[in-house]
């Protein structure tokens, strides 16, 4: 199959081809690779044990792991002191609204500490923001040479 075109002069500096991890010396991870499968269509293949795909699964684990082991105490406590919302000094349940009722199913989990759904959904998007944080410095320290160590 013929080269694939080089991305224009002006883009060239900010590429980084990231090498793989490595382990305790072992070398058999490979990054992810271009793919032409049009001639106008480009398409990315990672393959498992993508350097991206680790660093984004170790940190979403992680996140999650805090969540559930550290700060779900500290969140249950903050939830509770705030309590329901209230409007004249009454809650809108109170007040006749009964459509304010939380829905329980939301809620509903099979676990003994009480992480349900949505701290799942919570945690696991900070997981990935911070995965993705960790991955645009890492590309933004190779591809400028930026030393981020304090003087």
């Amino acid at each position: 199959s013929p080269p694939l075109p080089l991305p224009p002069r002006s883009l060239q500096p900010f590429l980084v081809q990231m090498a793989p991890i490595t382990a305790r010396g072992l070398k058999t991870l490979k990054p992810a690779r271009v793919v032409r499968t049009s001639r106008k269509a480009l398409t990315t293949v990672a393959a498992i044990g993508d350097p991206a795909s680790l660093t984004i699964s170790a940190c979403t684990a992680g996140s999650l792991f805090l969540g559930r082991f550290a700060f779900l105490d500290l969140q249950r406590d903050r939830v509770a002191k705030q309590g329901l919302p209230v409007q004249n000094g009454v809650t809108h349940l109170e007040a006749g609204d009964k459509r304010s009722v939380e829905f329980e199913g939301l809620f509903a989990t099979n676990d003994p500490a009480g992480f349900n759904l949505v701290d799942l959904l919570m945690w696991g998007s900070v997981g990935h923001a911070v995965g993705f944080l960790v991955l645009a410095v890492g590309s933004f320290k190779a591809g400028t040479g930026y030393d981020f160590s304090v003087y």
